[in-house]
């Protein structure tokens, strides 16, 4: 693992940074064609999702989450509002939360996804939390006889449910004067699995982060180098992307991960990475 605090500034040159890397997705793996972002509303399963990946909690990649952003919320401290963009049908970023911001914002493309979500705030769904949630008492420090208070003082700060969407701006669905003035977004394992070309990469990270608010944080985690996933059975795309195209599409979002900056650092393991990086305010030098 390797844990850097490194500004990143933005490229002029983008030969450079996206020197030998695929520009679009891969379409087929072994022969077999990947699924893409315009198969999600059919083939997308929630229930496969949440089963493969935060029933056992066995996964690499949520491991990450589950260990390192906590300790990012913490970083960064005290929020008034927050936005967990692409959420999926998931809860555990928005538990990370739940005492360290007053609204909890939630947001997702797929209608399947946002349903689940909505049963859960009614105390409906059937999923049981208690492995994930586990996971982010014991980062934070406390004993496991608080878990049946971590959903309900989640469900307490979520204020609503929207759709979101990369590929526009405003990309969040919710009421015009909160769009801009999130004190922290957070989207984990959603950009670039949405996306088919480096471009749109670009402009969805520019569309995401336009969700800040001036000084405010984006938490982005994801995958470098990778160009399929797999739950329920199913492969889907994801854009293969670098840390320097990673870096550099943060940068020309005026988004920066800051050295002096305690709530700024990017953690890399095996190949995955989550960042949080500061708006810059536009005024500073």
């Amino acid at each position: 693992m390797t844990v850097n605090c490194e500004t990143n500034t933005p490229d002029e040159n983008n030969s450079i940074v996206h020197k030998n890397i695929p520009s679009e997705v891969v379409r087929e793996l072994d022969g077999e064609k990947l699924l893409d972002r315009t198969t999600f509303f059919t083939e997308f399963s929630t229930n496969a999702y949440l089963e493969d990946f935060y029933t056992n909690v066995e996964d690499p990649a949520m491991q990450m989450v589950l260990t390192f952003l906590p300790n990012i919320v913490a970083r960064v401290g005290k929020v008034d509002r927050m936005l967990d963009f692409g959420a999926g049908p998931t809860i555990h970023v928005a538990a990370c939360y739940r005492e360290m911001a007053n609204e909890i914002h939630l947001a997702d493309y797929l209608p399947q996804n946002r349903g689940e979500l909505l049963r859960w705030v009614n105390n409906e769904s059937d999923f049981d939390w208690n492995r994930p949630l586990r996971m982010i008492l014991t980062r934070e420090g406390k004993t496991w006889d608080k878990l049946p208070q971590v959903e309900e003082e989640t469900r307490e700060k979520v204020v609503d449910i929207y759709h979101c969407d990369v590929f526009e701006n405003p990309s969040v669905d919710c009421p015009k004067e909160i769009f801009g003035q999130f004190d922290t977004v957070a989207t984990i394992f959603c950009v670039e699995y949405c996306c088919n070309t480096i471009d749109e990469y670009y402009g969805a990270i520019k569309n995401v982060a336009a969700a800040v608010k001036p000084g405010g944080y984006l938490v982005y985690g994801g995958i470098f180098e990778e160009t399929w996933c797999c739950f329920g059975g199913r492969k889907f795309t994801c854009l293969y992307i670098t840390k320097e195209v990673m870096l550099d599409a943060l940068a020309k979002a005026n988004m920066f991960v800051e050295e002096n900056d305690r709530g700024c650092v990017l953690y890399e393991v095996n190949g995955m990475f989550m960042v949080c990086a500061k708006k810059k305010i536009m005024d500073e030098e």
